[in-house]
């Protein structure tokens, strides 16, 4: 009986420490959550239709007037803060290959367009009527090669990037050039490393420090105006581990949004690269993903591109403040 007693008490200790192990076990894997937030899907981008079936878009953000500009199929369609199409040009191929865009000070829309493998910045109005074109002028002999596929607007700079050669151009609003960034170099990247290692998304915070990411290396950048630069990141398929890495944004938190293509999440991480939250997954359920590929944030909203015509879905952090007052909101 004894021995029955002894045999009992090691079965339920052991039964203890294995529950125990599975909770820790179920705790290391499972998604963290940001202090006092969490992640909801809102909506995806419509016209009077219904959803617009979008694959891989690119977007930009006129924060001044609260309008989205969604870049694809050489047109670009403009939407309100509420994901509603409002209007849209270019669809006559009046301004050629549009490839993205860019809001200047004045509210003007600086297209990036290609004809015959020739680009070029066009000044447009907020109709996409073309106002001037911004010749750009004074390239040194490094960028003679260059053929951006992105454009950014910061304080009067116009940022021109091409991911392929990982070179980035700053000219004044006249075209002129200012400087430029040879990321290869940055990176200490030998010659034959640069054509593997290529830029996976591109991105201006705030403060105007360049932020990108590279997928091969499995690593997130931040690079500052005067070229110091800090990175974060690492290769896993667990939350906060990096798999196929694609866009990159800062919210107005100050936090770091992460696209992970292959994992069809987003990470959230703190300015001091601290990860904090991972949402989203491979699924067709309205809060689902499928292979995102960018994120812009913008008045804690973040709205995501992907593929298979999933269109661009929005989700808003919510913290548990926001939930306490909207539920006295309700209740009041």
């Amino acid at each position: 009986m004894k021995n029955l007693k002894k045999s009992n008490s090691w079965f339920t200790s052991m039964k203890n420490k294995s529950l125990l192990f599975a909770v820790l076990l179920l705790t290391a894997f499972s998604t963290p959550v940001m202090a006092g937030a969490e992640a909801t899907y809102l909506y995806t981008f419509s016209d009077f239709t219904g959803i617009i079936p979008y694959s891989w878009v690119r977007l930009s953000i006129d924060k001044e007037r609260n309008e989205i500009y969604v870049i694809g199929m050489s047109e670009v369609k403009v939407f309100n803060d509420k994901g509603m199409e409002i209007y849209s040009f270019g669809d006559d191929g009046s301004l050629d290959g549009i490839f993205d865009v860019a809001i200047d000070k004045e509210g003007y829309i600086l297209v990036l367009s290609y004809k015959d493998d020739h680009y070029k910045i066009l000044r447009c109005n907020y109709r996409g009527e073309l106002k001037s074109i911004i010749e750009v002028k004074n390239l040194p002999s490094e960028f003679s090669r260059f053929s951006p596929t992105r454009i950014r607007y910061f304080k009067g700079r116009i940022y021109l990037i091409d991911t392929s050669s990982k070179r980035v151009a700053l000219v004044d609003e006249k075209g002129i050039f200012l400087d430029g960034y040879d990321i290869n170099a940055l990176l200490d990247l030998k010659e034959k490393e640069r054509y593997d290692k290529q830029i996976g998304g591109f991105d201006l915070d705030n403060e105007g420090n360049m932020i990108f990411t590279v997928p091969t290396m499995f690593r997130a950048f931040v690079v500052s105006p005067d070229r110091t630069m800090k990175t974060f990141g690492s290769a896993g398929n667990s939350p906060g581990k990096f798999s196929v890495v694609a866009g990159i944004a800062k919210d107005d938190r100050g936090n770091y949004l992460v696209v992970d293509t292959l994992k069809s999440v987003v990470m959230i991480f703190d300015k001091n690269f601290e990860f904090l939250l991972e949402f989203g997954y491979r699924g067709f359920a309205r809060e689902g993903l499928i292979a995102p590929r960018e994120a812009v944030s913008y008045k804690d909203k973040i709205y995501i591109t992907q593929g298979r015509k999933r269109g661009v879905s929005v989700f808003k952090i919510i913290t548990d403040q926001e939930q306490s007052q909207e539920g006295r909101n309700a209740s009041s």
